[in-house]
């Protein structure tokens, strides 16, 4: 192809991405007083005992509903921003390597929501409860529905993107920067790096929840060496 054609490829391929984007964010911001209640619902136990959330701002309610979308837009086009990313870079694959575009793209999504369940479900409970249960008596928790909402969304927006590390090791396998044996070479170093980023991204400075968090990374570390493994001997 042209330069000139890459680039229309490129813009379409873009163009369909923020389409989708900003079909999930509608989407997500039409269905605000469903999704929100969703997203405290893991943090509720601890929050019954502080009373109601309160805003400080007028407008405090709407940015932080804007924010929420925002991130359940990327979240819901995920699917389809991973295919046209991979459909634009397929033409300058092998044939051994195309076979390889929707199993990645797949497993990404598939990974993503993975991190999704396991914030949920186990991270953000833990952590939010000892981050409340923390503070003294001698002091009055008065938390914002904006710092409450923000910090679940976040954290679990970013706990997915933790997740895809798998699927972006065996890429690079599979484009022949990285082998099987190198990650293996760096195990130590890998569960080194693991519990720091466990101590980093965790919800709270716990050690139960880092450690949690520490073990999913090198679980997922050691399922991309098998994985390359099988692939790659």
């Amino acid at each position: 192809m042209h330069p000139v054609e890459h680039l229309e490829e490129l813009r379409h391929r873009l163009l369909i991405s923020v389409a989708a984007i900003v079909a999930g964010f509608l989407l997500c911001f039409g269905l605000h007083d469903r999704l929100i209640p969703l997203i405290l619902a893991p943090v509720e136990g601890p929050l019954g005992g502080l009373g109601k959330l309160i805003t400080t701002r007028p407008a405090e309610y709407f940015l932080a509903t804007l924010h929420m979308a925002g991130l359940g837009g990327l979240t819901l086009a995920l699917p389809v921003v991973l295919w046209q990313a991979m459909a634009f870079v397929k033409p300058g694959l092998k044939p051994a390597e195309q076979r390889w575009a929707l199993p990645l793209a797949l497993g990404a999504v598939l990974l993503f929501a993975a991190g999704l369940a396991f914030s949920y479900f186990a991270l953000l409970p833990i952590g939010f409860r000892f981050l409340v249960t923390f503070t003294p008596t001698s002091i009055v928790p008065m938390l914002t529905v904006a710092s409450v909402l923000d910090f679940c969304a976040l954290f679990l927006f970013a706990t997915g993107v933790v997740f895809e590390l798998p699927v972006i090791l065996v890429a690079l396998g599979l484009a022949g920067f990285l082998t099987w044996r190198q990650l293996a070479g760096f195990r130590r170093p890998a569960i080194l790096g693991a519990f720091i980023l466990g101590a980093v991204l965790s919800p709270s400075p716990d050690v139960l929840s880092q450690v949690m968090l520490a073990g999913v990374l090198l679980v997922l570390y050691e399922g991309s060496i098998v994985t390359m493994r099988l692939l790659r001997p």
